[in-house]
This record gives C-alpha cells, structure tokens and sequence, in this order.
C-alpha cells in the first residue's frame, strides 16, 4: 500500500517537477531562448512592433496573395520546426543536467514531452490573440478562423510527428548498451559527425552539479518519479547522450539543407512562405547553429562568435574579400568609378543656365497643353506641384487613391495642371504608379487612373519576399546572379522587393531613366524628382529624367568663397556609368529605403556612396518643391495666376501632446528616440517657416492643399510592406473623410478660377 505523501511532499514533488525545473533553467541559463520567445510573444500579443505592422505578419499570414488555411498552416509547420529547435537547443544545451534522462526509452521524446511549457502558452497565446485579429481586422467568420487556427495547430503537429518518429527509431536509451554498474561495455568506434564534437561527453561535464528532479511527464496521462541514475555507468550514460546528440545532428543537417533549398527556388511563387514563417526559419536557423557550435567549442561560444565577428569585419572592410553591398541595377561597376570629391560637386553655371533653359521650354509646353485644352480666354492658369510623403504601403495606397479621387471630382484638371511631382518613399511609387497610368491614358491606351483595381494593385503584399530572402539569402550566402543587359548583379532583398512590386502593378515600371525624358520635355507628365539620402554624409542625391542642376546650386554669400554644396545631381555623377540606364524601379526602390528592411544601395564612385530613403531628410517633398519655385519664380509671376502645393500625408499634422507617463526606460531612450520619433515634425516646423519666407518672393498667391490620411491609436495604420484588410478598407474611406472632401472642394475652385 502506497504510504500517503504529506503536505510538504507534495510541495516539493511540485517544485522539483521536471517542466518547472527546466522552465527555471531557460530563465536562469538561457538568454538567447529567452530573448527569441520574448520577441514571438511580443509579436503574437502586438506589444512588440505594431507601428510596423509586423504582428499583423504572424497573427494573419498571407501566402500568395491569400490569408487562410494554407498560410496559417505553413507558420504552424515553421512553429513545428522552431520548437523542435527549441528542444535540440535545450537537450544538447542541458541534458547532462538530468542524468535520469537517459535512463528512460526514448530518451529525447521525453525531454521534449517535459520542456512543454514555453511552447505551449505561446500556442495558446498566439491562437486566441490571431482569432480576435482575424475577426477585427481580416473581416473573417468566427468559424473560418477557427480552422485557420486548426490548420496552424495542424501545421505544428505534423513536423513535431515527423521529428518524434525520427528519433524514435534514431536514439537509443541506456539499456541498448547494457545495464548495471558492472554490465561489460562492448567497444565501438566513437561516434562523429560535421556537428558533433568527438571528446568524451562525461569528461568535460563531471564538475557539473546535477538539478534535482523528482517528478516528470512520463506520457501525455502519466506522471512518473524520476529514476536514481547513480548506479548507472558513466560510460553508458555518456553514450546515450552523444548518441542522441548525432542523431539531433543529422536532423539540423536536413533542416540546413531544406533552408538552402528554400533560398534558391525563393523567387517561386510555392516557396514564398509568408513572413512570419521566414522569421521562424531564421530563428530555428539560429539555434542549430548554437547548438552545433556549442557541441564543438562547449564554453567557448562567446569567445568563438567574438573573433569571428572581429575578423569578418575585417575581411569585409579592410581586405574586401566579403562584399555584401546592394547594387542599383542598370549602372556599370565595371568601369572606372565617379569621383564623389568636394571640387566637382558644384554645379557649374553654364550647366545650370542649360538646364534652366529646358525646364522653361517644359514649363512653357506645360502652359500650351493648358491653353488648348482646358483653358478658355487667355486666363492664366495656376501651376500644381504635388508633393507625396513616405510611410510605406500606407502611404502608397493613400497617394494613389487620394489623388485620382481629386482628380475625378475636379474633372481631370488636377494632373493636367501638375508640373512637378516629388517626395519620399512609400508616396512617390503610389504617385509614379499613378503618373504611368495616366501617361498611358493620354497616350490613347486602355488604363485609366480610376481604375480601383490599379489602386488596389499597390496595396498588395510587399513583405513577404523581403522577409524571405533577408532570412534565407541575405544574411548568409549569396550565390544567385541576375542580368540587367550587359551587367551582372546579385539578389538580394532588394531584387525581391522590385520584383514583387513589378508583379503587384503588372510590370508598368519597366523602364529605364531615360525612359520617361520625352514625355517630360512635352509636358505629357508631370516632370518627378526623387531624393534619396547619401549616408556618407547627408546630402540629397536628385534623381530625375529631365537634368535639374538647379535644384543643386548652392547661392554664394559674400566672404564665403566655398559654399557647400546640400543636392547632387545622380545623372552627371554617374554619367559615365550609364546613369541614364538605371531601372526606374530601382530609383523607386532607393527613394524608400526604409532601414534594415530594404538595403541600402551602393553606388559606383570613389569613394563609394550609399543612399536610403528621402525621407530621412525631406519626407513631404517640400525641401525640392521650394527649390523649384525659387528657380521659376519670374516665370510662375509672369506665366501663371498662383502655385497650389497639393501635400499629400499619410500622417496628420500636428503635435501630439498626450499626458503619458514616461516610464523609467522611457526617460532612458528618450534623447535618441524622441530625435527619431519627432523627426517628421521638425520637418514640418522647417518646412512652414521656409513657406512663409518663399511666398514673399511671389506676386501671386501660394496655395496649400492637404490630403492627410487621419489616424489615432485605435485607427493607427501599420508603417510597413503590407496592409490588412482592415487597413485598407480606412484608406479607402478616408476618401469620404470631410476635412479631405473639403479640401478637394478648396482645389476645384482653385484650377477653375482665373
């Protein structure tokens, strides 16, 4: 008969159960774990990175184009691998510690079966939170997304069955090799592989203490007392355990390859997994190599990682033997490089008065087209310059369909009277997307920039193939090339995300620069200037079809004799590396470099450049919009009867002065991240002030128009590649929003008054 356990017994089985151990244990020992599964709950529980859309990645993947059965099962399978992962880590990490291990049948089965915990809230966490998500921002049934959690449930389940097979019929427990203290040991060769150190196991462990373990899940409905493994052999415990240790190295080394094989064939629609499982991937990824690394090096790890990091620095910035660099295809590396040197940086003025003349003959067909079409007894017409703000997908989508709603309520007059169109990021490919539309449309061609199917073209996925290849190619080996006419280049992330934004727009931007010059020169388009950063040392890099010296000429003050230059034309920079041949997609690309997502790229001059995206020093365009009007001044007095600046933003103005509390790590970010954060604003404060200064400057009045897309915290739109559905529903209904209703009654009457 079983004596009755008392009171403290049963607190101490409790506390000595084998999952609370080994959940004390990650806490106490286990810093990376710790760190990855606090990055997928904050995810899942949108406490992490919401401004940014990326729990929106996990809580309702997409996979072509679709959120469902399909995507949800492939995150699952990816959860699957990760927390198989996750076990290999801790086993090979701490299985020493619980020598009553290896003692049992199916030794790693059972490790597994007890390390549940972490696991196991996650799934939990993650599938009511996904649930809720579903309903309020995907618009989908209750019932419909309870099989989207099914099928993530089902995805976990089927790698987890898979790996419980394999070591099933892999590892082996301490009776294959013989029980007993004085059980004869039958000499074998030792065991090896790529992953797996040879030296003893024992050997580097004997000073370790043991965690006690008292009780552990010994099946899904059984709890069992932990085996004393004293009496065991040494030598047999050690074979249980670097036994399993192969067999767990040969199951990372599938895995490995099936990484490998993901990243070749990534451009395949089937392998364009969602997001969240690419992250997923790239955390498994990780912690093989840990692992792996710890299995050679044991307490080494840091010190290895360390030198390696050290010299692969080395390599990459002072032998340049490792080239990671981004490339902007269409230009030519291969000749002799642009000389990115103060003394040539002005522009000259002869240049200057060239391109002057040019952008006044533009000026004078865009005046022409007016007169003709949409003008009637000699009035003067006003002159409309947009100016589109970055911000991603959000700001794409609300360019296009803020824009092409003005344009039909005011009769097609606003891009007929648009001269020049700038900006940054996000904006400017909604606004370049819509400029092809509509140059197709004069041309006689089918398209039209009402079209809300080509509106919603711009909203679709951007993430998912930015994700994937930064996980499975970008940050480990690049061995995949691509030809841009007699160039060679390699893929990266930001092949990725031109190709996929091809796809999305059905190719309308494959063209080059110069590409859209005649249309420019005839006034057909607006002329667009893009802006991206130069990092080196923040100046503008101008990028346009038409040559815009102007925008670069730095005026000369009386006892300066050497003015410095802010603007730099990228067409006579790089005039000798076929600036003219540059994709215009990827000038696209190079105007919205969002850090770290996109890479930032480096361009063909000595020494070399890398630019990132506009906004960083000109987010609403305004900064090349006044540059423009300052230049044209006499002719805009002359020629025109006022200059309406239509701003198109994709945040609201204004201060936010909300009573928060700032919290203690608050006030300890608070000199870098309120730099960051109110970046934007100190733009608007330059921007309203140097508005004033420039109106003085005209005879005739500035008019500023503001379609802003209002948000607050219970409507914010994620910054980011990818939008919900219920974020694209808001956009589209800011088109009814009144203050923007109002604000296009402004414009009307503004092109339709003399």
């Amino acid at each position: 008969m079983t004596a009755r356990l008392t009171p403290r017994q049963r607190l101490r089985r409790i506390r000595y159960f084998f999952p609370i151990q080994l959940l004390v244990l990650h806490i106490k020992k286990d810093p990376l774990l710790l760190f990855l599964w606090f990055l997928l709950f904050g995810f899942t529980t949108n406490l992490l990175a919401s401004g940014f859309g990326v729990p929106q990645q996990f809580l309702i993947p997409e996979y072509n184009g679709k959120t469902g059965f399909v995507s949800f099962g492939i995150v699952g399978f990816a959860l699957g691998g990760f927390i198989t992962a996750f076990n290999l880590y801790s086993y090979i990490m701490h299985g020493y510690r619980f020598p009553f291990i290896a003692t049992l049948s199916k030794p790693f089965q059972k490790f597994s079966l007890n390390n549940f915990l972490i696991p196991a809230f996650f799934i939990i966490a993650y599938s009511s939170f996904s649930i809720k998500f579903q309903i309020e921002r995907e618009f989908i049934s209750l019932w419909s997304a309870l099989l989207n959690i099914f099928s993530f449930l089902f995805g976990v389940g089927i790698f987890q069955s898979v790996s419980y097979f394999y070591f099933l019929y892999t590892n082996k427990d301490a009776s294959a090799y013989g029980k007993g203290k004085n059980k004869k040991i039958v000499e074998e060769i030792p065991v090896d592989s790529p992953f797996q150190n040879p030296l003893k196991w024992w050997t580097t462990r004997r000073r370790v203490a043991r965690w006690h373990v008292e009780t552990y899940i010994f099946s899904f409905s059984k709890i069992h007392l932990a085996r004393d493994s004293k009496h065991y052999d040494k030598k047999i415990l050690e074979r249980v355990f670097s036994q399993n240790h192969i067999n767990a190295a040969w199951f990372e080394l599938v895995l490995i390859i099936s990484f490998l094989v993901i990243g070749t064939f990534r451009e395949n629609p089937f392998f364009l997994i969602p997001a969240a499982a690419s992250a997923l991937l790239f955390f498994t990824m990780l912690l093989m190599f840990v692992s792996a690394l710890h299995s050679w090096v044991k307490g080494w790890n840091l010190a290895i990682v360390t030198i390696f990091l050290v010299l692969l620095n080395f390599f990459y910035s002072d032998l340049k033997i490792i080239r990671l660099e981004n490339r902007a295809y269409g230009l030519n590396y291969e000749n002799t490089q642009a000389e990115y040197v103060p003394a040539i940086l002005s522009a000259d003025s002869n240049m200057v008065k060239g391109d002057v003349k040019l952008t006044l003959n533009v000026l004078d067909n865009w005046r022409k087209k007016l007169n003709t079409e949409a003008l009637r007894g000699g009035r003067k017409p006003k002159l409309v310059i947009i100016a589109t703000s970055g911000g991603g997908s959000r700001a794409a989508f609300w360019t296009m369909k803020s824009l092409a709603t003005a344009d039909s309520l005011c009769g097609g007059r606003l891009m007929n009277h648009t001269s020049l169109i700038t900006g940054a990021s996000g904006g400017m490919i909604g606004a370049a997307y819509l400029r092809e539309l509509f140059l197709r449309q004069v041309q006689g061609g089918t398209e039209s920039i009402y079209d809300t199917t080509c509106a919603e073209n711009i909203a679709r996925d951007l993430l998912n193939p930015i994700i994937l290849s930064m996980t499975v190619n970008d940050w480990f080996i690049r061995y995949q090339k691509l030809r841009d006419g007699n160039y060679y280049y390699t893929k990266d992330r930001g092949w990725a995300f031109e190709k996929q934004l091809g796809e999305n727009t059905d190719y309308v931007f494959d063209k080059r620069l110069s590409d859209y010059r005649r249309a420019e020169e005839e006034a057909l388009i607006p002329m667009m200037v893009l802006s991206p950063t130069i990092i080196n040392d923040g100046r503008r890099l101008l990028i346009s079809s038409l040559p815009v010296s102007y925008l670069t000429q730095t005026h000369q003050i009386n006892g300066d004799p050497n003015p410095l230059p802010e603007d730099i034309e990228f067409s006579r920079l790089f005039a000798k590396q076929d600036a003219e041949h540059l994709r215009f997609i990827t000038a696209l690309r190079m105007n919205a470099t969002f850090p770290y997502v996109l890479p930032m790229a480096t361009l063909p001059s000595n020494p070399p450049i890398e630019v990132m995206d506009a906004g960083i020093r000109d987010n609403f365009g305004l900064k090349t919009t006044m540059k423009f009007l300052y230049t044209f001044r006499n002719w805009i007095n002359t020629n025109t009867s006022g200059v309406v600046i239509v701003q198109v933003r994709d945040l609201p103005k204004g201060v936010d002065l909300s009573n928060k509390k700032p919290s203690l790590f608050g006030r300890f970010a608070a000199p870098l991240g309120s730099i960051y954060g109110n970046m934007t604003k100190t733009q608007d404060y330059s921007n309203e002030e140097m508005l004033r200064y420039l109106k003085a400057s005209f005879d005739q009045n500035i008019e500023l128009i503001t379609f802003q897309l209002h948000q607050d915290r219970k409507t914010h739109i994620s910054l980011s590649w990818h939008l919900t559905q219920w974020e694209r529903k808001q956009i589209r209904e800011a088109t009814k929003d009144p203050f923007f209703i109002e604000e296009v009654g402004r414009l009307k009457n503004l092109l339709e008054s003399p």
